[in-house]
């Protein structure tokens, strides 16, 4: 089933995977490809799917919703039934969620336009000499917050991640953070090749996409996702929807 409220920007679809043992779940995220998004079927995308089987196995009624991402953020706070993904799990999160996962995830990285040579940060340090675009409420934007970047000199805050590439794109942003499995997709909604690009620094190390479950969600709850999630993890049907997501057509925002 798929409800549209166009005043909200909401989608949202609803599991056929029923039980009375357990209340229904809403899992919220954002406009995020490969890992979530809307097309004309709904909100799908890597990791919706993934929930969505682990849902299935886990025998749960799982919703899905997609909002902005600071509108995602404070549902799933606010919802006692209520989950976020595909997001980081980190010190200033950590009490704030139950946590599943890992889900799937590629390796991030800072990159610099070829056209560009003169932007050639070697560490983070030296990133604070450029402008990098970050998305309200995201986890890179903390991170770099905490590592001493600052909106006054080096951040330029936007409404969600995409946002930064067409101003990278311009010049208008020196650093544009991005993962090896989003980059291509981000690109060929703007007709770029990603060979325009190339990684600087590596973040490989601070992301990570998890389910973020409210904290009133019951343990045996969270216990049952995490127990399907990794059975699903290992074997085909985690493969072959990595091998459908890793070449998926241009989502444009």
């Amino acid at each position: 089933m798929k409800t549209i409220l166009a005043a909200l920007s909401m989608l949202v679809i609803a599991s056929p995977f029923a039980t009375l043992a357990d209340e229904p779940l809403t899992f919220y995220t954002e406009h995020f490809p490969p890992y979530n998004y809307a097309d004309n079927t709904g909100v799908t995308g890597l990791n919706t799917e993934l929930l969505s089987l682990a849902c299935k196995k886990a025998e749960l009624v799982c919703n899905f919703e997609l909002y902005p991402w600071l509108r995602a953020y404070e549902n799933a706070s606010k919802n006692s039934q209520g989950g976020l993904f595909s997001t980081s799990r980190n010190i200033h999160r950590e009490r704030s969620f139950k946590w599943v996962g890992p889900l799937a995830h590629s390796t991030a990285n800072m990159y610099r336009l070829k056209s560009r040579p003169e932007v050639n940060p070697h560490t983070l340090e030296e990133a604070k000499q450029f402008v990098v675009g970050v998305a309200s409420g995201d986890i890179y934007e903390q991170y770099l917050l905490d590592q001493g970047f600052s909106y006054s000199e080096n951040l330029l805050r936007l409404a969600a991640k995409a946002s930064a590439v067409k101003l990278f794109l311009q010049s208008k942003v020196d650093l544009l953070i991005a993962s090896e499995l989003i980059l291509p997709i981000w690109f060929a909604g703007h007709g770029v090749n990603v060979n325009a690009v190339e990684p600087v620094l590596d973040l490989s190390g601070i992301d990570a996409n998890y389910l973020a479950l409210n904290p009133a969600v019951p343990d045996a709850v969270v216990k049952k996702l995490q127990l399907a999630l990794e059975e699903i993890k290992a074997g085909e049907q985690y493969k072959r929807l990595k091998e459908k997501y890793m070449h998926p057509p241009a989502i444009t925002e």
